[in-house]
């Protein structure tokens, strides 16, 4: 998957799309903050992220919940990310619990994270073009339903707007 996964990321036209946008702008990264925020907290989960994927790496834009080496870090290796999945796919994503899952029970980024289970809508540009997720995790198996989603996807269109306000 990891050479499939570099040449889907690495698209020209979607890195051209994505170099279009401020995302240093302190602006921008505020209103991030608060999406990931409020969507943490209507869905009571821990932590929720707004990340880009360039063609290797996950930059986190916005957060709600992260706490030491996560924090610090501002993304992962895309191979570890499981935004990847999400942006690939072009549609939600949900693991319920990462230590059943195949495809991610040995990734080294959930393990040492402590994170359990997630749920991802990709963000796309009005063209559509994926350029990145708006999830939350969990720290606890958990089971999402069709509202979660929903909220999460009204969140992740909030996200998409900020973003496109810093579109040049």
């Amino acid at each position: 998957m990891q050479i499939d996964l570099h040449d889907r990321l690495a698209e020209p036209s979607r890195l051209a799309e994505l170099a279009r946008y401020d995302l240093a702008d302190a602006t921008l990264r505020a209103e991030l903050d608060e999406v990931a925020k409020r969507s943490a907290k209507l869905l009571e989960a821990p932590v929720s992220l707004v990340s880009v994927l360039t063609a290797d790496t996950q930059q986190i834009i916005g957060s709600y919940g992260r706490g030491g080496w996560v924090a610090t870090a501002q993304g992962a290796a895309a191979e570890w990310a499981v935004c990847s999945r999400t942006v690939l796919n072009g549609e939600p994503y949900c693991v319920a619990d990462f230590s059943d899952d195949p495809a991610h029970a040995a990734n080294p980024f959930l393990a040492s994270a402590g994170l359990r289970s997630y749920l991802g809508v990709p963000l796309v540009t009005p063209g559509g073009v994926l350029l990145g997720a708006h999830c939350v995790v969990d720290t606890r198996r958990r089971i999402y339903t069709g509202v979660d989603m929903a909220v999460l996807s009204d969140s992740a269109e909030e996200a998409m707007d900020a973003l496109l306000k810093h579109r040049s």
